[in-house]
């Protein structure tokens, strides 16, 4: 019984080895490429508040989002943002499930991070976010499901 347990288990082992090397260690495809390029794009347009321009590269119902954010810029937020733009790195994607979904990581240095209602918005030095893009009628597009937060930890 021992044995077969080994056997199984070695069985197992070599598979999983397998599934690991051709996921994870494959080079990109255009298709990936091509998901992060949009991601990039959108988040230079967004975390500068060009929220026109980042609304071409947009699902349809992600409007709603971009009209939001927009509604909540304020004068004083462009004025900070044109001493300082914001910087977007497209670094890391990850394949999820399907051939038509991306979750494209962004690095984003000096954007601007909402506070309470009235109060002026500060200029951060970095954030991380996770940028759902989602494959439609052959080309990539952003899927925002609410305004963006940064997954990186605040030091306070």
């Amino acid at each position: 019984m021992e044995k077969y347990y080994y056997l199984c288990s070695m069985k197992h082992l070599k598979m999983m080895i397998g599934l690991l090397l051709l996921t994870g260690c494959g080079e990109a495809t255009e298709s990936d490429n091509a998901a992060r390029q949009v991601a990039q794009a959108w988040g230079d347009a967004y975390f500068n508040c060009d929220y026109h321009e980042a609304e071409q590269y947009v699902t349809e119902e992600s409007g709603k989002w971009l009209r939001f954010a927009a509604s909540n810029t304020t004068e004083s937020d462009l004025e900070l943002l044109q001493r300082q733009q914001a910087t977007v790195d497209a670094d890391d994607y990850f394949p999820v499930a399907t051939d038509t979904l991306r979750v494209v990581r962004l690095k984003v240095e000096n954007y601007l991070s909402p506070t309470a209602l009235g109060e002026a918005s500060r200029q951060e030095e970095e954030g991380v976010f996770e940028v759902t893009v989602v494959k439609r009628a052959d080309s990539w597009q952003v899927r925002m499901e609410g305004l963006p937060r940064s997954e990186k930890q605040s030091r306070d």
